[in-house]
């Protein structure tokens, strides 16, 4: 007769019994549970059951055997039906993460565990019989109920990803990206904002104590669950990138940042962005006020003012007003793109001291090398701006 380690090592083979999930009290009713053959595993099963009835018949335990191993050997065939649900699923949904690494059998386990499938081998025995599917890391929205059939395939639709996704337009303030962000990403503003408070973190080392500037604009896909602090840094490694890019020495980034910022604001067309450019380091190197709206209406928080007041030119306690304070402003005073940064760099040959945008609606702008044409480029925005109440509005 067979001793106990024989029978352990045979029946610890079998698959343990798991009891059946329960539906949640007001869920929708998820498909038609169906159970099938696997198609696979014939030959090593048929070798059990042979190696099993020799064990029975050549022992005089038969009773034994059965008391201690007759409920595993009936859950060892009734094993052989998977449990599969039929069509492709209902509400509720479920985000099921594909991790990167992730194998077969941990996405099929996954897709168990959640209510996805019926059963690990509604989808484990598809895969083993196609090698070929994979699927891509990411978090994917599908329905309960879903057939093993369907659940891969719905795996595999980049239509059911789900992903934040927002696009930080040029130009944008640091303030209003965050708030971008915040929408978009369903974060929290003051996470955001205490996220963007300490620029040393991300190795910047800004003397406004702010990024204002050091996030790159551009579109952004993440995954959903992102911290507000991850997002903030992946913003700020793709400005340091276009700045490394660029060839600008981490002791210049700020500097750089801080014109680019400011043509970024001014100019409307690209080929003005190195016009513009040109003109401000033409007023720097002669030690002329720079005398930039933007840069006040930075500090007043009235980021689309295109003009601003008197009192407004007058005020000498805003540290951005450079109609009073000589030289850049502290920092930058929007998030500059690549043609920004480019033009900074690279700004255009020319005399010009002035310009001024004749119409806001294209961006038609003209550039001056002395006050007395730049006055009769006022005289052209002046009377654009009283042609129509339309163009009134933009002035």
């Amino acid at each position: 007769m067979a001793n106990n380690s024989d029978f352990d090592s045979i029946f610890n083979t079998l698959p343990r019994e798991e009891p059946p999930k329960r539906e949640d009290e007001g869920s929708a009713r998820p498909g038609r549970v169906k159970t099938s053959r696997p198609p696979r595993g014939g030959g090593r099963r048929a070798v059990s059951i042979v190696t099993i009835i020799v064990l029975l018949l050549g022992s005089g335990g038969v009773w034994w055997v059965w008391n201690e191993y007759g409920q595993r050997l009936v859950n060892y065939f009734a094993a052989e039906e998977v449990a599969n649900f039929e069509g492709g699923g209902a509400s509720p949904s479920i985000d099921i993460v594909v991790a990167p690494g992730d194998i077969g059998e941990t996405v099929a386990r996954k897709l168990a565990e959640e209510g996805v499938t019926a059963s690990f081998e509604a989808v484990y025995d598809l895969l083993l019989q196609n090698a070929t599917i994979t699927f891509q890391p990411g978090t994917y929205r599908l329905l309960t109920g879903m057939s093993g059939e369907n659940a891969i395939s719905a795996l595999q639709d980049p239509s059911n990803r789900v992903q934040i996704s927002f696009v930080i337009p040029e130009g944008f303030t640091m303030e209003q990206a965050l708030a971008r962000i915040s929408e978009r990403a369903s974060l929290p503003m003051e996470d955001l904002i205490e996220a963007a408070s300490e620029p040393s973190l991300y190795g910047i080392d800004s003397p406004t104590g702010t990024l204002e500037g050091y996030l790159f604009p551009a579109t952004y896909t993440f995954e959903p669950g992102t911290e507000a602090d991850d997002i903030v840094n992946h913003l700020v490694e793709q400005m340091k990138s276009r700045l490394r890019a660029a060839g600008v020495a981490e002791e210049d980034w700020h500097s750089v940042l801080t014109m680019a910022g400011l043509v970024q604001k001014e100019a409307k067309k690209t080929e003005d962005f190195y016009k513009v450019a040109r003109v401000f380091y033409n007023r720097l190197d002669i030690d002329m006020a720079l005398q930039s709206d933007a840069t006040i209406t930075y500090w007043t928080g009235l980021y689309e003012g295109v003009g601003t007041t008197d009192a407004d030119r007058d005020d000498s306690g805003n540290p951005y007003n450079t109609y009073q304070i000589l030289g850049l402003p502290p920092g930058p005073i929007s998030l500059p793109g690549d043609v920004a940064i480019d033009a900074a760099l690279n700004p255009a040959p020319g005399d010009w001291l002035f310009f001024v945008a004749i119409d806001l609606r294209t961006g038609d702008t003209v550039f001056s090398p002395t006050y007395a044409e730049h006055l009769v480029a006022v005289d052209r925005w002046l009377s654009w701006c009283r042609e129509s109440e339309e163009n009134g509005a933009y002035c």
